[in-house]
C-alpha cells in the first residue's frame, strides 16, 4: 500500500484532527480568569474541601453544597493535586473529556464506516462553539456528555457484537458509563441513555433478546457499587435535607420550575444546537432525517453504519425532548446531543465527499440551515463593535445588585479586529461552500467547513473572548490577587455583589451582604480589627454614605472598602501595586 492513497491520506488527516482538537483544549487553558457564577462556585468548593480535608460533603461559603454530585469535585481536586489550584486544574475535568469524547466519536465512526468517516465525525465533534466553549470550562456537562456517549456507544457495541463473552464485557463496559454518569449529575445519564437504548432495541425489534444479554442484574450492581457509597454515605450525614436538596430541588424542581431566571420555551434549543453546533449540526439535519425516515429494517439488517445512524438519531432526539421539556433551561444542558449529531454530519459530509448530496429536500435542509446560521452569526459578530457600545447602558442597566456576579465598567469594551476577522471567516465559509455547490466541486464542501470551523473556534476563543473576559471578568481577578496579598487572612465580605470566583481567588469564605443590608454594614465597618468589604462600582454613592466607609481602589466595574483598620492596612502596603483608580 503506497503512502500516497486516499487511506494515507485519512490517516494523516486522523494525526491533523487529533492534534488540532488538543490544541484547542488544552492550549492556554488556563489564561483566562475564571467566570462566574458555576466555575467560580465549584473551584471554590474544592478549595474548601481542601481546607476543611472534608472530602464527602462539598461547601461552598461555609453550607453545604448540594447541586452537583460528587464526581466533578473530586476530578477538580485530584488535577490540583497535580497542577496546583487555578484555572488549569479547574478546567482539565472538561478538557481531557471533551478529546475523549471526540476520540470516541471517530472511533465508533471509524468501527462502522470506515477512516475517512471517522475523521469527518471526530472533526465534525471538536470544532464547534457550543462544544469547545463547554470543553474549556470548569462544568460538569463535558464530563456528563462523556459518560453518557460512552455508555451508548459500548450499548451499541454490544447489540452488534456476535461472541457473547465480548458482548458481556461491552454491556458491562455500558453500566459502567451510566454509573458514572450518575455520580456526575445524577438522574440525567438514565433519563438520556434508557429511554435512547429502549426505544432503538424497540426499533430494531430486539427488545426482548437485548434485555436478556444485557447483563441488567450485574449492571446494576455495578451502578450500586460506583454510587452507593458516596450518596449511601452523604444520606446518613444529612439525612433529608441531602434528599431535599438535591433530589427536589436540583432535579424535579429544574425540571418543573425555573430556578435562577433560567427559563427558556419549548423551543430553545432547536436554534442553540444549530448555531452551537455551526457549521456542522447544517450537515447533521438531512442525515437525522434520513436515518430516521428512509432507513427501513431491510437495509438496516444489511448494513451496521445505518444502525448506528438510528441510534445517534434516537439518542439526539431524546436529549432535545428532555431538555425542552424541562423548565429551568441553560445552552450547555443540550451538549450531549452535539456527539451524535457529530456521527449524522460525518455521513452526510462522507456523502459529499464522494459526491453525494441526497435528494432536493436533503440538500435544500442542508442549504437552508447553514445559510441561516452562518448569515446570522456573521452579521452578529460583525455587528458587534459598534452595538456593544450602543447598547452597553441599557447591558449596565439590566445588572441587578444582590444576584447578579459581574461589575460591568461604564464603558464598553472596545472590541473591533476579532470580530471583524470572524465576521470575514465566517463569511468565507459560506462563499466557499456556496462557490463548490454551484459548480459541482461537493468533495471541496467537507474540508470548507472543517477549516473554517477551526478558524472561527481559534478566533472566538483565543481571540474575542479573552479580550471581553479583559476587560469584565480580569479585573475582579486582579482586584482579589492585590486584596490577598495585603490581608491575607483578614475578614472579607460582600457588599451587594455575589461572586463565588472572589472566594476561591481570595481562599476563604466571604459572609454576603445584600443592598438592603444597612445595619448589618455598619456592624461590620465599626468592627475594630479590618474588614474589607468587595462591592461594584454602582454603588459607591451609597457606600461613601455609610459611617466608616473608605474607598481603596476600583478594577473595572469592580470596587474595593473597607474600614478603617482596613485603610490602614492598605496605606502601610503602598509597595504593593497600586490599583487602577486607587484614590491614595
Amino acid at each position: 500500500m503506497k503512502w500516497s492513497n486516499e487511506a494515507g491520506l485519512w490517516l494523516v488527516a486522523a494525526v491533523i484532527v487529533t492534534l488540532l482538537a488538543g490544541l484547542m483544549f488544552l492550549a492556554d487553558l488556563g489564561g483566562l480568569a475564571l467566570t462566574d457564577r458555576d466555575e467560580g462556585e465549584y473551584a471554590a468548593t474544592v478549595g474548601e474541601m481542601v481546607r476543611s480535608g472534608d472530602y464527602l460533603v462539598p461547601t461552598l461559603n461555609g453550607r453545604n453544597y448540594l447541586e452537583k454530585p460528587i464526581l466533578i469535585f473530586w476530578a477538580i481536586a485530584g488535577a490540583q493535586a497535580v497542577f496546583g489550584p487555578g484555572e488549569l486544574a479547574a478546567r482539565l475535568p472538561s478538557a481531557l473529556p471533551a478529546l475523549a469524547v471526540i476520540l470516541l466519536v471517530g472511533a465508533l465512526a471509524w468501527r462502522y464506516g470506515g477512516l475517512a468517516l471517522g475523521v469527518m465525525s471526530a472533526a465534525a465533534c471538536a470544532f464547534t462553539p457550543l462544544f469547545v466553549l463547554v470543553g474549556r470550562a470548569s462544568l460538569t456537562d463535558m464530563l456528563l456528555t462523556l459518560w453518557i456517549t460512552g455508555a451508548l456507544a459500548a450499548f451499541f457495541v454490544a447489540v452488534e457484537e456476535q461472541e457473547p463473552g465480548r458482548r458481556r464485557w461491552w454491556y458491562l463496559a455500558a453500566w459502567a458509563a451510566l454509573g458514572l454518569g450518575f455520580l456526575t449529575k445524577g438522574p440525567v445519564a438514565p433519563a438520556v441513555v434508557l429511554p435512547t437504548a429502549l426505544i432503538y432495541a424497540l426499533c430494531q425489534r430486539r427488545l426482548w433478546p437485548v434485555l436478556k444479554t444485557a447483563q441488567i442484574h450485574w449492571g446494576l450492581l455495578i451502578f450500586l457499587v460506583i454510587n452507593l457509597p458516596w450518596y449511601g454515605l452523604v444520606f446518613l450525614r444529612l439525612g433529608g435535607e441531602f434528599w431535599d436538596a438535591f433530589f427536589v430541588a436540583q432535579n424535579l424542581r429544574r425540571f418543573s420550575e425555573v430556578l435562577l431566571g433560567h427559563g427558556g420555551g419549548f423551543l430553545l434549543y432547536p436554534p442553540v444546537m444549530l448555531l452551537g453546533g455551526f457549521p456542522f449540526v447544517a450537515a447533521a439535519l438531512p442525515e437525522l432525517g434520513r436515518a430516521l425516515g428512509r432507513n427501513p429494517a431491510t437495509a438496516r439488517a444489511q448494513d451496521p453504519l445505518a444502525r448506528l445512524r438510528l441510534l445517534a438519531a434516537i439518542a439526539a432526539l431524546v436529549v432535545l425532548v428532555a431538555f425542552s421539556l424541562a423548565a429551568t433551561k441553560q445552552i450547555n444542558y443540550i451538549l450531549p446531543a452535539f456527539p451524535f449529531l457529530a456521527l449524522l454530519a460525518g455521513c452526510y459530509l462522507l456523502g459529499l465527499w464522494k459526491g453525494q448530496a441526497g435528494g432536493r429536500l436533503a440538500r435544500g435542509v442542508f442549504g437552508v440551515a447553514l445559510g441561516f446560521s452562518g448569515g446570522l452569526m456573521t452579521v452578529a459578530v460583525l455587528a458587534l463593535p459598534a452595538g456593544l457600545p450602543l447598547f452597553w447602558d441599557k447591558i449596565v442597566a439590566s445588572i441587578r445588585f444582590d444576584s447578579s456576579e459581574y461589575a460591568l465598567p461604564e464603558a464598553a469594551p472596545l472590541v473591533a479586529l476579532w470580530p471583524i476577522l470572524l465576521g470575514l471567516t465566517l463569511g468565507a465559509l459560506l462563499v466557499g461552500v456556496w462557490l463548490a455547490w454551484r459548480r459541482g466541486s461537493l468533495r471541496l464542501i467537507p474540508p470548507i467547513l472543517a477549516s473554517g470551523a477551526l478558524l472561527g473556534c481559534a478566533m472566538l476563543f483565543f481571540g474575542l473572548l479573552p479580550q471581553v473576559a479583559q476587560a469584565i471578568q480580569e479585573p475582579a481577578k486582579q482586584m482579589a490577587l492585590a486584596l490577598k496579598e495585603r490581608a491575607p487572612a483578614d475578614r472579607v465580605v460582600s457588599y451587594g455583589l455575589w461572586k463565588p470566583t472572589m472566594i476561591f481567588y481570595l481562599d476563604r469564605q466571604i459572609p454576603r451582604l445584600r443592598v438592603e443590608q444597612q445595619q448589618e454594614l455598619a456592624v461590620e465597618l465599626a468592627k475594630a480589627e479590618p474588614v474589607w468589604l468587595l462591592s461594584r462600582v454602582a454603588l459607591a454613592q451609597k457606600l461613601a454614605a455609610a459611617p466608616g466607609f473608605v474607598e481603596l481602589g476600583r478594577w473595572g466595574g469592580y470596587l474595593l472598602g473597607g474600614n478603617q483598620a482596613a485603610s490602614a492596612r492598605w496605606r502601610q502596603g503602598q509597595a504593593a501595586p497600586a490599583a487602577p483608580g486607587d484614590p491614595s
